[in-house]
């Protein structure tokens, strides 16, 4: 399996830390934690959505053949493991038994086979992976085996995606490609209820099937220390912060980072850089309306400079930096190609762009949102460099739930605002694919991203990775601000294993008195 799995040591700076000195007591069991959230989710369907907030929230219910261990690579969680033949491309994947779903029915293949097959029709992750997939089948009660077009180097981190979710046969045949009604999984927690603006309250579930293995990265055993874990949407960021101060709140996500300094100063506060990249981007309409023009959107990346956009979204410089590559400096797949085309700031290039392409004044609709500070004031900062190219910029101020429904809908938008999270496998990463809001199908990029999904080596994986980001610039596919460090607080007595990770959990944590 080592051609298979790229292992990323080499992501030194974001590998997972170890376990603070004053998280390293006897966990306590008990206790209802109440952590305050950017606003609510759009969907609690796992399949339904590429927001980071639903699988944030979520996969304490939902749980993965596959997840991400210490260095990142697959690791697994509902699989007992996997074996590889036919030239790789057949992938025989036994499963856990015993595991039970919390409606009490033991999980079998054929809930596996229903759930997979579901996230490859709805999801972008799914879709993506599905391109190479001949056939799924539930070899046995224990047992299911995909059939390949190919040999893969995507199978086992698109299975290890926070969206491709498990759930029980009854409810993805009840659903169809409509929304789950029943919030069903495996997970450490189960799903009581969502009274919307209020609160997601999940539970223990006290017939939880953990694995046996110790802690790793986010494999291994997950333990529901808490009794209560309550998701309080809170749009208002200084809401949050001063819940949090006064413990109304134990955990607080994507504060504004002009507030480190003084937040580092309170006893009760642990602030805490997640030093995992993501990047704040400007997503155009493919689809639909003034966008479609490659010259406007060449002049749109041309017009920008990069510095004051950041520095005005993230304030000081621990939190971003300015670099264009689809992928992190850290990352094995980092490409310098085409990167003089990133932070232009070129404006007499911009007027002759838009001259060229027939401009007359159109307004340009850009959606954002303030639950995601660094969205609005991106917009914000980008509005006056544009319009003094030429551009008219309608910035349109939504909901993040609104923002979400509305992309969806190619007449409602000519830009949107969004971040991408950091990804591991490159063939997979949202930011490049076809099937997702923008809808950026470029006959050439997409050739070169099967491409990649099939191939195992990873020199040849990299040349495949230049070749997409020259398209990415030339084309203009999107625009990529920078690289950005989110800031979020906790209170002390919140202890455990998710500290150091990066994405946002809260098993393996527990309330110390």
């Amino acid at each position: 399996m080592s051609t298979l799995i790229l292992t990323l040591a080499t992501l030194l700076p974001l590998t997972i830390a170890l376990v603070p000195a004053s998280a390293q007591e006897t966990p306590r069991t008990g206790g209802v934690l109440k952590a305050a959230t950017i606003g609510e989710p759009p969907s609690l369907d796992a399949h339904f959505t590429t927001a980071t907030i639903t699988y944030q929230i979520m996969w304490h219910v939902y749980e993965n053949l596959y997840t991400l261990d210490k260095n990142y690579d697959p690791t697994p969680m509902l699989a007992e493991g996997h074996t590889v033949s036919d030239e790789g491309r057949r992938y025989t994947i036994a499963l856990r038994k015993g595991v039970k779903f919390h409606s009490g029915k033991e999980m079998t293949a054929a809930d596996v086979v229903a759930s997979l097959q579901r996230w490859g029709r709805m999801h972008t992750t799914g879709k993506a992976i599905w391109k190479q997939v001949e056939a799924l089948e539930a070899k046995d009660a224990s047992t299911v085996v995909f059939h390949l077009k190919s040999s893969s180097g995507s199978l086992l981190y698109a299975l290890a995606s926070n969206y491709a979710a498990i759930y029980p046969k009854e409810v993805v045949d009840g659903a169809g490609d409509g929304q789950v009604k029943q919030f069903i999984g495996t997970g450490p927690y189960r799903f009581v209820e969502h009274k919307p603006d209020r609160h997601i309250k999940l539970v223990r579930f006290k017939e939880y099937a953990a694995r046996p293995e110790a802690p790793n990265g986010f494999g291994g055993k997950r333990t529901a220390y808490l009794d209560e874990l309550q998701f309080i949407p809170t749009p208002d960021i200084a809401v949050r912060v001063a819940g949090v101060e006064t413990g109304e709140f134990h955990f607080g996500q994507t504060i504004k980072q002009d507030q480190y300094e003084r937040l580092k100063k309170i006893p009760q506060l642990e602030p805490r850089i997640v030093k995992f990249g993501f990047w704040p981007t400007a997503v155009f309409n493919h689809k639909q309306g003034l966008m479609t023009q490659k010259k406007l959107r060449q002049a749109f990346l041309a017009a920008l400079d990069m510095e004051p956009i950041m520095a005005g979204s993230f304030g000081h410089k621990d939190f971003y930096r300015l670099d264009g590559a689809l992928f992190l400096p850290e990352q094995p797949w980092y490409s310098k190609v085409s990167l003089e085309l990133y932070n232009q700031r070129d404006r007499e290039k911009a007027k002759r762009l838009l001259k060229e392409a027939g401009y007359a004044g159109q307004p340009v609709r850009w959606l954002t949102t303030q639950e995601y500070d660094y969205m609005y004031k991106s917009a914000l900062i980008a509005k006056p460099q544009l319009e003094e190219v030429g551009f008219k910029i309608d910035i349109q101020v939504v909901d993040w739930a609104t923002l979400v429904q509305r992309r969806n809908k190619p007449e409602l938008f000519d830009v949107f605002s969004t971040g991408h999270p950091v990804v591991f496998d490159p063939a997979l990463s949202v930011a490049v694919q076809c099937d997702w809001p923008g809808w950026w199908c470029q006959e050439d990029k997409d050739r070169l991203l099967q491409e990649m999904a099939r191939e195992t080596d990873p020199k040849k994986r990299k040349v495949l990775v230049d070749r997409v980001q020259a398209i990415f610039y030339e084309d203009a596919g999107k625009v990529k601000f920078g690289d950005a460090f989110a800031l979020d607080i906790a209170r002390k007595e919140l202890r455990g294993s998710f500290r150091p990770l990066p994405y946002l959990h809260f098993w393996n944590a527990w309330l110390a008195k």
